[in-house]
């Protein structure tokens, strides 16, 4: 019998038989995480007829995607037993233009935003008025990799850097005669000890990251931080629907899909440090106040809704919501992590209708953090070498989920609290991407008699290149 997508994470027991086939037919690093400190992202264009590329996935690649099912396996032996290595998680994704390279139609699929591709940036019939235009950079601007038509990505990660090149140069070698890589994007994740002593991920900013991602199984939902579990206020519980979505090649049960967004962001932490810091001068507050207000939490987890300080243990709240801060007074209406999840404050929309455009966040640093940011990593001083995050997420569908979140939350100088004309908001002043935007800062934490200072944190965060991908079923790659 085939499984029900819609059934709450609650009910969703992993190890149970019925998930058996789907966790054999889905890619690793969907549900969850890969874990791993070393990525190799190398992107494709084809130049070979479809067929001699089509053996090509089937003979070299598809045996190198790892399954959601071994990725289970490798991570209940490492419960077992801690240092056991799980080896490289491999992942394979194409393009709209690479399907249709093999000549697939792809009409079949349901995300119109995937057939269009990222660098198509028109906007939809009063975009402009409605906050869903798009700010992103223009293609002409990205970086030269990214320029091409891109056919598809594979990826592979290690926590053996050497390990990880070595895949990656056989996956270059082996290219000849089939297509051309046109760049390979490296990840390292970045850590840094916690108020308990445990290396957390954290970006180049410094701020410890993937905190809110929503949440597939019970297992996952028994093994969420204590201080979240009562979920009072906040759920992170999803259903396996937010996330997969048949895949429209093969007529396989429980053969599903999911559609991938990649965008390469790159971070300019000087500028990052400056402009909290003029924030922080202008309201007459620490900078770690002003970057709490920017991001929504401080460096170490803690809410800015929850308090004005660092949290002294090491709890990282995610139990919560916006009801008892509606005018943003203590995490401002902008703050990032509030744009991009509102937790119910989304006007005219119901809870149920915003939790389904949640995305499920599985980016990677990439460059050498400036020294103090991260713990036990190398370092480059320079503050103009290249580093960022590379930006990957998964949905059911693109334009329903991040485009949705992208353009009409984040990029949107009304969001949330006007609807049409009404200038009250400014657009995520860590990741937006409208560069005249000035937001409204609380003048002081908390206190409703202090009004407001209209203030503009531009983003210091730049889009460098990126597509939209599907991740195709086992059962497909196997077949061609």
């Amino acid at each position: 019998m085939p499984i029900k997508l819609n059934d709450p994470a609650k009910n969703v027991d992993i190890d149970s038989a019925e998930y058996r086939t789907m966790l054999g037919n889905l890619q690793a690093n969907i549900l969850k995480s890969h874990g791993r400190d070393f990525a190799r992202h190398i992107f494709l264009r084809f130049t070979a007829a479809p067929d001699p590329v089509k053996a090509w996935i089937r003979n070299t690649v598809a045996p190198r995607v790892t399954t959601a099912a071994r990725q289970l396996e490798t991570i209940a032996a490492r419960h077992e037993e801690a240092g056991v290595d799980g080896g490289t998680v491999g992942g394979f994704f194409l393009s709209a233009a690479g399907y249709a390279h093999l000549g697939y139609d792809t009409d079949r699929f349901a995300s119109d935003a995937f057939r269009k591709g990222m660098k198509r940036q028109d906007d939809p019939l009063l975009g402009g008025l409605l906050g869903g235009n798009n700010k992103d950079p223009k293609p002409s601007t990205w970086e030269a990799g990214f320029q091409h038509d891109i056919h598809a990505l594979l990826t592979m990660a290690d926590d053996n850097e050497a390990v990880v090149e070595r895949a990656a140069d056989e996956i270059r070698t082996g290219l000849s005669g089939i297509g051309e890589a046109l760049t390979v994007e490296e990840g390292l994740v970045l850590r840094r000890r916690n108020a308990a002593g445990d290396l957390e991920p954290i970006e180049h900013f410094g701020y410890f990251d993937g905190i809110s991602n929503p949440l597939f199984t019970k297992q996952d939902l028994e093994a969420e931080r204590p201080e979240n579990q009562n979920r009072a206020h906040w759920d992170a519980g999803a259903s396996l629907s937010l996330v997969l979505t048949d895949d429209p090649f093969t007529d396989q049960t429980d053969a599903f899909g999911s559609y991938l967004v990649y965008r390469k962001l790159g971070q300019n932490v000087r500028a990052f440090e400056a402009r909290v810091g003029a924030l922080a001068a202008a309201l007459g507050i620490s900078a770690d106040l002003a970057g709490a207000m920017v991001v929504g939490r401080f460096k170490d987890g803690t809410p800015v809704l929850a308090s004005s300080a660092p949290s002294p243990g090491p709890q990282v709240l995610n139990d919560f919501n916006y009801a008892e801060d509606e005018d943003g007074l203590r995490c401002p209406a902008h703050a990032h992590i509030r744009k991009a999840n509102p937790r119910g404050t989304t006007p005219l929309t119901s809870l149920a209708a915003e939790r389904r455009r949640r995305i499920v966040r599985r980016g990677i640093p990439y460059g050498k953090p400036l020294p103090g940011v991260a713990d036990g990593t190398p370092t480059d001083p320079d503050p103009e070498a290249p580093r960022g995050l590379l930006f990957l997420c998964f949905q059911q569908n693109v334009e329903d989920q991040f485009e949705f979140i992208q353009r009409t939350w984040i990029d949107n100088k009304n969001f949330p609290t006007g609807i049409l004309f009404q200038k009250d908001t400014g657009d995520d002043p860590l990741i937006g991407q409208d560069r005249d935007e000035a937001q409204r800062w609380p003048k002081r934490w908390g206190d409703e008699e202090a009004g407001k200072k209209t203030f503009n944190v531009e983003s210091a965060v730049t889009l460098k290149g990126g597509e939209y991908f599907f991740a195709p079923s086992l059962p497909f790659l196997r077949s061609l």
